[in-house]
């Protein structure tokens, strides 16, 4: 009987002290400072590691804040999302103690000529402009551009939707709500209109320019207008 009891009060001393060195393991690991991990979900064109890792202090104030006990998670995530060129950050702590982000960079769509130069991207969201290694993007010129961003990026994402014109557009401007379009290759100015009829003034402007290359009259017009239904008015003025 006393080896019974013995034995049980040893099992339980075990048990007591491994749940305490356990639970102090458990502390120490939560307040340990986390090792930060950046990765890119494609080729970063805007930010790096350090840049992020800036992004991080400047929010919690220097690294040993990183530390399980203490973090949100969704706030880190919303202050990184608040970059503008970054479209999306997903954030996770991995069990060997490193907090790991993912960040979805935003895809430049046209350049917005202003002062200063912007990007923008499919949404219409405006981010710092660079100049990126063999890579040109259109121009968009307006008076007001940051007035028109999302009508203007829905139109510039289905004219590049099209072949001959992701390699042709050059430029887009707006003026009075008519857009007018310029071309690499042609020198007549592309009076689109409105941004109704997508297709159908893309049909035109294909089989219009089709036409000057058999004609090999590149030269003869200086505007063609595409906003009148079923037909292509052209000018030599």
């Amino acid at each position: 009987m006393k080896i019974k009891k013995s034995s049980l009060f040893l099992a339980t001393t075990i048990l007591f002290f491994g749940g305490c060195c356990w639970f102090a393991q458990y502390r120490y690991q939560q307040k340990k400072p986390l090792k930060i991990e950046v990765n890119f979900s494609h080729t970063p064109q805007f930010l790096n590691e350090a840049v992020v890792n800036k992004l991080l202090t400047q929010k919690l104030g220097d690294e040993s804040s990183l530390r399980k006990d203490s973090l949100d998670l969704n706030m880190l995530e919303n202050h990184v999302n608040s970059t503008p060129e970054v479209e999306n950050t997903e954030i996770f702590v991995r069990p060997e103690g490193t907090l790991s982000l993912l960040i979805t960079e935003r895809q430049p769509l046209f350049k917005v000529v202003s002062d200063p130069p912007f990007f923008s991207d499919a949404s219409g969201v405006l981010f710092t402009f660079k100049t990126l290694d063999s890579i040109s993007y259109p121009e968009f010129h307006s008076p007001t551009p940051t007035l028109s961003m999302e009508p203007t990026a829905a139109l510039i994402s289905t004219l590049k939707k099209d072949s001959f014109l992701s390699r042709e557009l050059e430029s887009i401007s707006l003026e009075n709500n008519q857009y007018e379009l310029r071309l690499k290759s042609y020198d007549f100015q592309v009076v689109f209109g409105a941004p109704t009829r997508i297709q159908e003034k893309i049909k035109k402007l294909k089989v219009f320019c089709a036409f000057q290359n058999v004609q090999d009259s590149l030269g003869t017009y200086q505007e063609i207008n595409l906003s009148f239904k079923k037909q292509v008015v052209a000018s030599t003025f």
